[in-house]
């Protein structure tokens, strides 16, 4: 229970015995603010048990966490849409209808072993591992209800495109938990729930220095717990013969259901990502079409700008707004004072939770509670607190009003992007060379068809799974 500490258990044994979980959030907070101020913060929990890994030799333990209040580690970086609970990290109802990540500050790990606890609950049907480096992602361990899967990303840098390295048929155990397991070792990967539960993959893009490292909740309910980072020393001496007894029982295995739509996407992606790695012809189509398209992206980049870029020119302009002119940021000011009003208020109606901000505690278990508490505040109607939120939205349309280029959207930048790309309609050399790009993507499309037969086929099953999903249903 969150605010008794207690020696931790190992891994495996945590997954197997049901932990205890209170019933109220009130209780449970109470609990945790005693436990800071009665217990230090020098505890230590036992050394975890190493990891059943099936491809690496495991090293030293670079990272732990258990999740108890009073040694959780402040490199995780979340807000109020997760919290502490019942001794492990819950993905909380704020901002229900939301993508939210936490993740960990400063990672750095090649070769290694990471274990994790699980439990899929609530709402949530989708939890990822995501590691990255240098920007980009590296590689997405994605667990579903019924199945999990590791893909690869882009890094338009490289030139690699997406992929899907396999899946793996899972029985569903809703709020039950699983312990996942991801091994990785130069350019392979192996992510396990159990000896026979598995995805095994190698991909170029895997070889890197992981700096980046996230869970990623598509909706609530969902927990993690015991996340564990262990340095991988080596390969197991039996790693090629355990690889083929893996790779032969993944070919042979059921595949995982999945529509027509969802089937070509996946063909198509993989597809595009084996070509990309070992077909010259393929990659010197390819490099053509993206010159030509570069070429003429940069000739008129008004026509062509992104949503990143556009985003980062309404920034840019914010920032010009705010330095140049004196009222943006008394305004500003006004705003930010109203929004700590609100803040003083939520705290008002749990004093306790200052106890949070001493020194010593992570921030994020302030930050996380007074958000909770904010929650509930909102949920039961409280007049105080709304009539805060409307003072701090009222300055804000002032701030707004005041300065309206500072606070342009990105869809009516877009527009204006759009009208741009519509006005070279009528301009021949723009005409000509944008032929040139489309007449090069063609290309590459009847190479994909010719050295994947089947593709047209899918495709069309796709087309005719769609469209019967638009067509109004007969009687």
């Amino acid at each position: 229970m969150p605010g008794s500490w207690e020696p931790a258990l190992s891994l495996k044994t945590r997954t197997a015995e049901p932990k205890m979980r209170t019933n109220t959030m009130n209780s449970r907070l109470i609990l945790s603010l005693l436990c800071v101020s009665a217990i230090s913060a020098t505890a230590t929990a036992e050394t975890p048990a190493p990891p059943d890994a099936l491809m690496c030799v495991p090293g030293e333990l670079n990272f732990s966490e258990d999740f108890d209040p009073t040694t959780v580690s402040d490199r995780w970086g979340f807000k109020a849409d997760f919290a502490l609970r019942d001794g492990a990290l819950l993905r909380t109802n704020v901002d229900p209808n939301e993508t939210k990540r936490v993740f960990l500050k400063d990672p750095s790990f090649h070769n290694t072993i990471i274990q994790f606890d699980f439990k899929l609950s609530g709402q949530t049907t989708d939890l990822r591992l995501v590691t990255g480096s240098g920007g980009h992602y590296n590689s997405v361990t994605q667990i579903h209800p019924d199945h999990f899967e590791v893909n690869t990303p882009v890094d338009r840098d490289a030139g690699i495109v997406p992929a899907q390295l396999d899946e793996c048929i899972r029985t569903p155990r809703p709020g039950q938990w699983r312990t996942m397991t991801v091994e990785y070792w130069d350019d392979e990967i192996v992510a396990h729930l159990s000896d026979k539960e598995f995805v095994l993959g190698k991909h170029p893009i895997i070889d890197r220095t992981r700096e980046y490292f996230a869970f990623q909740f598509d909706l609530p309910g969902a927990s993690i717990d015991n996340v564990r980072i262990w340095k991988a020393t080596g390969q197991r001496e039996d790693w090629t013969e355990t690889r083929e007894k893996l790779a032969m029982a993944q070919a042979n295995r059921e595949p995982v259901r999945r529509d027509p739509a969802d089937r070509y996407k996946l063909e198509y992606m993989n597809l595009k990502s084996r070509l990309t790695l070992n077909d010259q012809t393929y990659r010197d189509l390819v490099a053509r079409h993206d010159k030509l398209e570069a070429a003429l992206h940069a000739d008129y980049a008004e026509a062509f700008a992104t949503h990143k870029e556009l985003s980062k020119l309404i920034a840019k302009q914010k920032q010009h707004i705010k330095e140049t002119e004196p009222d943006f940021k008394a305004l500003e000011t006004a705003v930010h004072k109203a929004g700590r009003a609100e803040d003083d208020y939520v705290l008002s109606t749990k004093p306790e939770l200052a106890k949070l901000k001493e020194d010593g505690i992570p921030k994020q278990r302030y930050t996380s509670e007074l958000g909770q508490v904010r929650a509930q505040l909102e949920a039961a109607g409280d007049k105080q607190l709304a009539a805060l939120v409307a003072e701090t939205a009222r300055r804000q349309a002032a701030l707004v009003a005041r300065f309206p280029a500072a606070f342009e959207s990105v869809e009516t930048v877009v527009e204006k992007r759009n009208a741009i790309r519509k006005s070279l309609n009528d301009d021949s050399e723009f005409q000509t060379r944008n032929r040139a790009v489309v007449d090069a993507g063609k290309a590459i499309k009847d190479y994909e068809h010719k050295v994947a037969p089947n593709l047209a086929q899918l495709e069309a099953a796709s087309k005719a799974y769609i469209d019967s999903l638009k067509s109004p249903k007969t009687k």
